[in-house]
């Protein structure tokens, strides 16, 4: 049986989210030269403008749910729960030695 710990997937979930920033950022040259272009006053395909334009509401999904994924694992490894709170385990596990003594004390 193969084990994934929090430190695999996040570093997993951090990878996947670089490679989209840097898919953004190749779509954003692409852009940018097709505005080049049309500055200029170079003719543009309706195709080489459009194909560009409908990658963006897919990489926005992607990177959506790359960094929602990304922050889910870096609060798990700090133990934060789903309220957003973390939980001191070393404090709790102090405080309730401290009452189970009190208890045997008396």
């Amino acid at each position: 049986m193969t084990m994934i710990t929090p430190e695999q997937q996040t570093a997993e979930s951090a990878e996947v989210f670089e490679a989209l920033k840097e898919a953004v950022r190749d779509l954003r040259r692409e852009v940018q030269d097709l505005t080049d272009q049309a500055k200029s006053g170079e003719e543009l395909k309706e195709t080489a403008v459009t194909k560009p334009l409908g990658k963006i509401p897919g990489l926005i999904a992607h990177c959506a749910k790359a960094e929602n994924t990304l922050n889910d694992c870096r609060n798990r490894e700090a133990g934060i729960a789903q309220g957003g709170y973390a939980l001191d385990l070393c404090k709790a596990r102090a405080d309730i030695g401290r009452k189970l003594d009190k208890l045997r004390a008396t």
